[in-house]
């Protein structure tokens, strides 16, 4: 029967969704898709995180584009869209409408049979999601059809014994079969042309009346079906005139609405209401929704990790962590201070900034897409390791120094948007940077990202056995040529994405090169996980391998060279004008030796014929540009606040145009 009257086009894909979610259907007339629309700009706004399926019946080709525009700008609703072309001549005004009302039974039995092992919340298109979906749409745990029943407590005409707006289905075969004996009768009525106004009320109560031996039916909770408009209430249900006369219902809807002429006047009523503080604007739950949907297409998240992360509890502390060692806490406070910054830079944009403060593990992208922002800020990801969504991201980074992060769409160090660089291609620049932090590093206030043993000449270092010697022919001991190899966490994301050599297999090589050609060379072990170091240790010999534990800046400035997979004592090596040799991917490799197991002795050439003049100019181009125009360096105020303008100005602009894509006409 239903081959004779409708032809069903599957437009963009039903969504698959397992059990444990939800699907929220409606379907519609091309009369009524700004109805649609505006339902479900609402659950992106006060309900984010759901998935939708838009119904849309005769629809005409305009529909269809704006249809096809809403999906491309929602960013926190999955949007399935399906469309029928259905003969609907001979049928009056009533019929007509009526087979609006009934065409949900058809494709929500559709969606159950084939897509979605999900429930499907059925909508009229002219409702609004004004609170967040709790799914507690009956107590009955066994329920299998969740429907507003008006008979339960007395008798009334049968056109009027269910409310068939709103309505929850558990897809089970019971379920299934009860939807395609209603289908069934309505393909019938409307064939023969027999449909009349309520038959979609009358033909769903009479099937429910024959079914309820056989399927659990029960009633819908108000919160989800309120015709009285409640703030406290999840659906707010458009009956009749209602959604015009009440000024919440008909403000909420005409500033979510595809009607650029309907947002602008409703904009200019709410701000004279709320300017002559009347009874709206001065209830306490009301304008929250209005400054939502006004700052939505503007509003981001900024994640920020936990601080709490920095200690552990073990079996010998009876349950109580341990302190947090001030270094640390130091260094962890800086991200707090960058993204207290960044905000300030964002809000100063106009954009409404949400900082979200959770342990590193719990930053997701189902988190993410939850949140009801138009933007993320992520740290400490990038675009390898943080699943891709409808919810555009930015990724920032503490890299080479505390106080210096790296914002960026695809994220840090090599998987940065700027990377691979070409030194050729950066600008020459007479900025000073380079003369700040090397003034800082000779004065000893230049520090390491990571904390280190006090700074010693190199007489101290020869007698404490700290860097390698040789004796002379007067028989005193004097400093060998070495290389210096800062040791990297071995499961550290910049070792795990950025290099195609595992740490152990290339200190396998480096180290018997070295014992081959008599060359020494120095491991100092990553001072945040002394543990993972360990089993570097069996390859200290004393004879051409050491172990130190000086500081960093004392090994380097000793040091022939530093060998480095991509370290960031590899960036401060650039600081000494030291020759450095990268095994991995990193920024600054763009002015190293870039090396491999296989040319160790050009590798260790380079470092011993270095020509300092020539590596300054070339490091002193790179640190211009990396500390000026592509990180924020918090230690400069002037420079950090510029550049965070600039990162808010950049996001800005993308929000204004995605704003603009959205503002349908």
């Amino acid at each position: 029967m239903a081959a004779e009257v409708r032809r069903h086009i599957e437009w963009l894909a039903p969504l698959k969704l397992n059990k444990d979610e939800l699907l929220v259907f409606s379907a519609c007339d091309s009369k009524y898709f700004e109805y649609a629309f505006t339902l479900v700009k609402s659950m992106e706004a006060f309900s984010p995180g759901f998935s939708f399926a838009l119904h849309l019946i005769n629809p005409t080709e305009e529909v269809c584009r704006r249809a096809l525009d809403l999906h491309a700008t929602l960013r926190h609703t999955r949007l399935a869209i399906s469309r029928e072309e259905t003969n609907l001549a001979g049928l009056d005004a009533d019929a007509t409408r009526t087979y609006y009302a009934c065409a949900r039974f058809n494709q929500v039995k559709e969606i159950l049979d084939q897509y979605s092992e999900a429930p499907v919340f059925s909508l009229d298109a002219d409702s609004l999601i004004i609170n967040p979906i709790d799914l507690n749409f009956s107590d009955k745990i066994d329920a299998e059809i969740v429907i507003l029943q008006r008979n339960l407590k007395e008798d009334v005409p049968e056109h009027l014994s269910v409310a068939a707006g709103a309505i929850w289905f558990k897809p089970t075969e019971g379920v299934i079969h009860f939807l395609t004996r209603v289908s069934e009768e309505i393909d019938r009525r409307l064939a023969n042309r027999e449909l009349k106004w309520f038959d979609d009320q009358v033909i769903f109560g009479r099937e429910m009346k024959a079914s309820r031996r056989k399927i659990r039916f029960y009633n819908l909770k108000k919160k989800y079906a309120d015709w009285e408009f409640s703030t406290s209430s999840i659906v707010w249900a458009g009956k009749g005139p209602r959604k015009e006369s009440d000024m919440r219902f008909f403000l909420l809807q005409s500033m979510l609405s595809c009607n650029s002429k309907h947002r602008q006047l409703a904009d200019a009523l709410w701000s004279s209401l709320d300017a002559a503080n009347g009874s709206l604007a001065s209830d306490a739950i009301y304008p929250q929704k209005i400054a939502c949907i006004r700052s939505q297409a503007r509003r981001v998240s900024l994640y920020i990790p936990r601080l709490d992360l920095p200690w552990k509890r073990d079996s010998d502390s009876k349950n109580r962590p341990p302190l947090i060692p001030e270094d640390v806490l130091n260094l962890r406070l800086h991200w707090t201070e960058f993204a207290a910054r960044l905000a300030n830079a964002l809000e100063r944009e106009g954009i409404a900034v949400d900082v979200i403060e959770l342990p590193a593990a719990e930053i997701d992208r189902d988190r993410v897409e939850a949140s009801g922002s138009a933007h993320a800020f992520i740290p400490h990801r990038c675009r390898r390791d943080f699943a891709d969504g409808r919810t555009p991201v930015t990724f920032y980074m503490q890299e080479f120094f505390r106080w210096v992060f790296i914002v960026d769409k695809a994220g840090w160090s090599a998987a940065s948007s700027v990377y691979p660089l070409m030194l050729d291609n950066l600008p020459n620049s007479e900025s000073d940077t380079l003369d700040v932090y090397r003034h800082r590093l000779f004065s000893g206030e230049l520090g390491s990202k990571f904390g280190q043993t006090s700074e010693k000449s190199r007489a101290q270092l020869i007698s404490e056995g700290s860097i390698p010697t040789k004796r002379t022919r007067s028989g005193l001991r004097e400093a060998r040529p070495f290389i210096f190899f800062p040791l990297q966490i071995p499961h550290d994301q910049s070792i795990k994405y950025f290099s195609p050599l595992e740490e152990a297999d290339l200190l396998n090589k480096l180290v018997a090169w070295a014992d081959s050609h008599s060359v020494a060379m120095v491991m100092k072990p990553h001072p945040a996980n002394r543990k993972a170091m360990e089993p570097f240790r069996r390859h200290v010999n004393n004879q051409n391998i050491f172990w130190s534990e000086a500081n960093v800046h004392d090994l380097i400035a000793n040091a022939t060279g530093v060998f480095t997979i991509n370290s960031g004592v590899g960036f401060e090596a650039l600081l000494h004008t030291k020759p450095v040799v990268t095994f991995g991917h990193v920024e600054y490799d763009c002015v190293s030796f870039r090396a491999s197991h296989d040319n160790l002795d050009a590798a260790w050439s380079y470092c011993c014929d270095a020509d300092a003049t020539l590596l300054e100019g070339r490091y002193r181009r790179f640190i211009n540009w990396f500390l000026d125009r592509h990180a924020v360096d918090m230690s400069r105020t002037a420079q950090a606040t510029e550049r965070l303008a600039e990162i808010a100005a950049d996001l800005r602009s993308r929000l204004d145009t995605l704003e603009s894509r959205s503002s349908l006409q």
